[in-house]
């Protein structure tokens, strides 16, 4: 077996671990004793028999990974010790996100440095994240530093939802219910301070690139604009959210993996028209880049743009089939990071199988639509679209019970309109904030496309049955990728098997 095979197992060892512990409890004096065996075995065999060793070596990564989100589980952070006590505490520190209005309250990360109770200043300095809830205003911005009085509490679990593990997948592990709050002056260290100011003056430049967009196109194409350029899904209108998911292409305004990937490839062909494989695939890197430093640069976005960059790669290689390895090292690097977005972590599940589904599925789909016309790529983009489609369905029949009729045309007609709407927004933008005028000048181009993509959007979702209601479970998830697994084997194995006979 080549090198490069047994790296692949060995990360998939991993990932299965901790798969395995982020749906079953262990006992971790258990953990430990399953330790035993395999590296008894690795050490009796040790070159004697390599094969009983990389086994063994495999089961001993597997109980590391299921070890792994064991020890995220149990995490017990300093400020948690103070949580649910009967006296009050002042967290001194910055605000760490930018802040959510949820309707009726406001929310922001708020990143601890100095923790002090009745009389006691704690000494350790802290490094911390906690959830701070207030009033929708006033709004507080990314580097704010403030001092916060009041309880700490423990998050709670709530009608089945494990909000406890959502909420640490982003390490948060407690919330500031409505606390006193005050400006405060902080020491912090360079490092700090670079990160706070570069990520403050990023957060400040979105928010008038979505003010510049709002005043040169009218609603609700603006907030849809700003949705899909930077994910400011907030201000759009709830019909037309209810519009998008029937349609099936809600995904057009989430910062995921699957929004990246496909929109991604759909500008890196759209440039080839003008541009050589090579250029063309650097200007889609750095759009990629680009949209990701608007977007802030969270967790979950840099993650999406890695799998939105791996499959650019593959694609400007033309080496789909080698990139098993990177694919399955990009997720080892995030679930080793962070195992709790391998369950809890949405946009995280829908970018790997969407990636997986653009990887895999789509060439071995191609020798079976070989008559799909190549005019404006249409070909391409049908076989991209179907593959996603069928990688995440899965999910998205799980989270969001809708299995859209209408998922497949509407995203055909759809998706090559999103790469022309987000460069007519994204120059809106730029120009309005420059030169309003020219702004609205622009700004129109901005709204027929958008207009465009909306109606589009309505249409699909008012016909009749356009989308069912579907409920599954997890058991049915799982039993329904291990059939599209297998038959993406079929498929492999039976082209395997054609172009041995076709060499022969």
């Amino acid at each position: 077996m080549h090198k490069s095979q047994l790296f692949f197992i060995l990360l998939c060892c991993f990932v299965a671990g901790v798969a395995i512990g982020s749906f079953l409890a262990f006992s971790q004096t258990i953990l430990y004793l399953f330790f035993i065996p395999p590296l008894t075995l690795v050490g009796i065999f040790w070159r004697r028999n390599w094969k009983i060793v990389f086994v063994a070596f495999s089961a001993a990564i597997f109980l590391f990974g299921i070890l792994r989100t064991f020890d995220a589980r149990v995490s017990t952070t300093f400020v948690k010790k103070f949580a649910e006590t009967n006296f009050t505490s002042t967290l001194s520190g910055y605000v760490a996100s930018e802040f959510q209005n949820k309707g009726d309250y406001g929310q922001f990360v708020f990143r601890v440095k100095e923790l002090k109770v009745p009389d006691f200043t704690i000494p350790e300095e802290l490094n911390e994240n906690i959830l701070v809830i207030i009033d929708s205003f006033p709004r507080y911005r990314y580097g704010d530093n403030l001092s916060l009085d009041g309880k700490i509490s423990l998050p709670k679990n709530y009608n089945d939802f494990d909000y406890i593990s959502y909420l640490a997948k982003d390490q948060v592990y407690t919330i500031s219910y409505r606390p006193k709050i005050e400006k405060a002056n902080l020491s912090l260290g360079l490092f700090e301070k670079i990160r706070t100011g570069f990520f403050s003056r990023i957060f400040s430049f979105k928010n008038k690139f979505e003010n510049a967009v709002g005043m040169s196109v009218r609603e609700p194409h603006a907030s849809f604009l700003n949705g899909i350029l930077l994910g400011s899904k907030q201000s759009i209108p709830q019909d037309l959210k209810d519009d998008f998911n029937i349609a099936g292409i809600s995904h057009i305004t989430a910062i995921s993996g699957y929004n990246i990937t496909i929109v991604a490839l759909l500008v890196s062909w759209f440039l080839l028209f003008f541009f050589r494989r090579d250029v063309a695939f650097w200007f889609s890197v750095a759009a990629i880049f680009v949209f990701t430093i608007l977007t802030g640069a969270s967790a979950s976005v840099v993650r999406s743009a890695l799998m939105g960059g791996l499959v650019l790669m593959a694609n400007n290689s033309g080496r789909l089939y080698d990139s098993k390895n990177s694919l399955a090292l990009v997720a080892f690097l995030m679930v080793l990071a962070n195992p709790m977005i391998l369950r809890y972590d949405i946009g995280f599940q829908l970018s790997f199988m969407a990636t997986v589904g653009i990887l895999y599925l789509a060439p071995l789909l191609k020798n079976y639509f070989k008559r799909l016309p190549s005019v404006l790529n249409f070909g391409e983009t049908f076989l991209m679209t179907v593959s996603a489609q069928i990688m995440v369905l899965p999910l998205i029949l799980y989270y969001f019970h809708k299995l859209s009729i209408v998922a497949l045309p509407a995203n055909l007609l759809i998706l090559p309109l999103v790469p022309l709407g987000m460069l007519a927004g994204f120059v809106t933008g730029i120009t309005g904030m420059i030169l309003p005028v020219l702004g609205l000048v622009v700004g129109s181009v901005a709204w027929l496309v958008s207009s465009l993509i909306i109606f589009l959007a309505r249409f699909f979702s008012n016909l009749p049955f356009a989308a069912l209601n579907i409920f599954i479970s997890w058991y049915a998830v799982v039993l329904i990728y291990i059939f599209i697994f297998w038959f993406l084997y079929y498929l492999f194995r039976k082209q395997k098997i054609r172009q041995k006979a076709d060499s022969e």
